[in-house]
């Protein structure tokens, strides 16, 4: 299992950012949402989606995390320097939790779920979890859990029952004006 932090202190490309982080309760959403403006970066990142390469990471792009109680999962939106939608990106995880110092943390179980711009669902990194099981990276238990998470979200994501995946902006003006 891979442990992440919301922060991403630890990602070298990036040689210059800012980071907000609030909790949020409302009719809409409850968990903490987080915003990682990228302001410098050593070289974008690019991704291949299915023949279509995407920025995911440049100078000015931002990276808007939510969290929701009591889920195994974060959603991501990364938006590119005019603020538009470059992608929508769900880790599956075993849980997350703050650590001590309040820093924002996740457990993740290789699972990821890519929504582009346009609706397109995509199933990520089922080799990754096929492996992780293999070496013992992750439980049968852990491994059941992301499976029926993955499922649970692709159904929801179907049936237009996750309102959150277009609803990625509901605190972003609030978390930039924190992250000034």
């Amino acid at each position: 299992m891979k442990c992440k932090r919301a922060h991403r202190t630890d990602w070298q490309r990036v040689t210059r950012h800012r980071f907000a982080m609030q909790k949020i309760a409302s009719s809409d959403f409850t968990g903490y949402a987080t915003l990682f403006c990228i302001d410098e970066v050593r070289e974008p990142l690019y991704k291949d989606f299915s023949g279509q390469i995407v920025c995911l990471a440049d100078n000015g792009y931002k990276w808007l995390q939510y969290f929701p109680n009591d889920s195994h999962h974060a959603l991501t939106a990364v938006l590119d320097i005019q603020e538009n939608l470059a992608r929508l990106y769900i880790d599956i995880c075993k849980r997350w939790y703050l650590d001590e110092q309040g820093e924002l943390f996740y457990d993740d179980l290789y699972l990821d779920i890519d929504v582009s711009p346009a609706g397109e669902v995509t199933l990520l990194d089922v080799d990754e979890l096929e492996e992780a099981l293999r070496k013992g990276d992750v439980s049968s238990l852990d491994y059941e859990l992301a499976w029926r998470e993955a499922d649970r979200l692709l159904t929801a994501i179907e049936q237009d029952m996750f309102p959150l995946l277009w609803n990625f902006d509901l605190c972003k003006d609030d978390l930039v004006r924190l992250a000034l």
